[in-house]
């Protein structure tokens, strides 16, 4: 994956080089449910982001502004799978979602990952509970 020269995303996917597996994003989000685990389009999908996936952090509920990258990452990357697994979406609409995401990815690889950090001014406080 070609990584965006922004500081906020860079710094988070040049910390790890080797590529995730499927196992160690469900053992890293627990609220994937494990039915998808011999999906294909899980398996894309975690090689695809897993940079980004090893930044995503769930975000609290007093972050203000959506968070600062690791969290907008999750939202972005994670919830859908998270809403899946407590029942309020279906298997096929959350398969179909990964898949319009991966093809956004793939029209614009070297790019993606910028599209999803908001910029901010440079003294920009980090979010959080204060």
């Amino acid at each position: 994956m070609e990584m965006c020269h922004s500081p906020a995303v860079g710094k988070f996917a040049a910390s790890v080089k080797a590529p995730m597996t499927v196992d160690e994003f469900l053992g890293r989000f627990p609220e994937v449910p494990r039915d998808l685990r011999d999906e294909p389009i899980l398996a894309d999908y975690v090689k695809a982001f897993g940079p980004l996936l090893r930044a995503a952090q769930k975000p609290t509920p007093c972050m203000r502004d959506g968070g600062d990258a690791q969290h907008v990452f999750y939202v972005r990357l994670v919830n859908d799978l998270a809403i899946y697994g407590i029942g309020l979406a279906t298997r096929d609409r959350t398969l179909g979602r990964l898949k319009a995401i991966l093809d956004q990815y793939r029209a614009q690889p070297a790019t993606f990952s910028c599209t999803l950090v908001p910029r901010r001014a440079p003294d920009t406080p980090p979010s959080g509970c204060r």
